[in-house]
């Protein structure tokens, strides 16, 4: 079995979609490394003004709302498993943290932890080449569309933008364009009338995760996964006001109050059975 390295920025979506690779294969995970800032190396108020700048307030309004109501139910139930930081601790996996993934720490936790294959799950960053050649097995990717259609950023917004009826999530080989690899695994996810973007991001991260682990075998096993087909290929960047309008048009929000509370009341109510015997769907 392949030793493995995760590089995430460690949020509860995070979470989500590593819950059963953390239960299946957690003595094959080596580490994990937690990246904090944004693109380009960024943190806190620096990162949420730039963020600000580019995308449109409601997107970014909602972001925060998520984050802070996650960050209030980590400090209520401390035990509540909101983070990947707080699985590896469940798990005994040694965790380090980063504000970029250039960091040397990151480097030399990679280098301590001497594993076959790279796994990341929602980095902020690009990660460098000459750190997933480190990896015999290189590096794998979850990302939540089904490629090669709505790579980049938010693809769970823009698809209830561009009023899509389906979507879905694809696990592919890291390479140096972004969500370009050969595929490995997929699932598809049909899109419910007035669903919100958030909503619809957290059924694609549990959809994810057997996903997940399957491209992690394949991967193991050598399996090139099927290209990419150059025709279809979309990309979008962040969310504008004018995708907004076309959101709420198709009868769509980007965040529902009640399912926010309802998902942290969750996970607070089964803070450690969650990877024991809760189904947290």
């Amino acid at each position: 079995m392949a030793r493995i390295v995760v590089i995430t920025n460690g949020n509860y979506q995070a979470r989500l979609i590593l819950e059963d690779l953390f239960k299946q294969r957690h003595a094959d995970i080596a580490g994990v490394a937690v990246i904090t800032g944004d693109y380009f190396g960024r943190s806190g108020m620096t990162a949420l003004r730039a963020i600000a700048r580019v995308t449109a307030f409601p997107y970014v309004l909602a972001k925060v709302t998520q984050m802070v109501a996650i960050k209030i139910a980590a400090i209520i139930a401390p035990g509540a498993l909101l983070s990947v930081r707080r699985m590896a601790e469940q798990f005994s996996v040694p965790c380090l943290e980063a504000v970029s993934v250039d960091d040397p720490e990151v480097a030399a936790g990679i280098g301590r932890w001497n594993a076959d294959l790279l796994v990341s799950v929602s980095c902020p960053q690009k990660i460098p080449k000459v750190l997933v050649d480190r990896f015999a097995l290189g590096g794998i990717n979850i990302h939540s569309s089904l490629l090669p259609r709505y790579a980049g950023l938010a693809p769970y917004y823009w698809v209830l933008a561009e009023g899509e009826r389906t979507t879905g999530t694809s696990v592919h080989y890291l390479t140096p364009k972004f969500d370009d690899g050969h595929i490995l695994a997929a699932r598809e996810v049909p899109i419910a009338p007035g669903e919100s973007a958030f909503g619809l991001f957290q059924k694609l991260c549990v959809e994810g995760r057997d996903a997940l682990c399957e491209a992690v075998a394949k991967a193991e096993a050598g399996m090139p996964g099927t290209p990419q087909p150059r025709r279809g290929r979309s990309y979008r960047s962040n969310p504008d006001l004018a995708s907004y309008r076309r959101l709420r048009r198709n009868g769509h929000a980007i965040i529902r109050i009640g399912g926010l509370v309802s998902m942290i009341a969750r996970e607070m109510r089964y803070p450690r059975s969650t990877l024991v015997s809760t189904d947290t769907q």
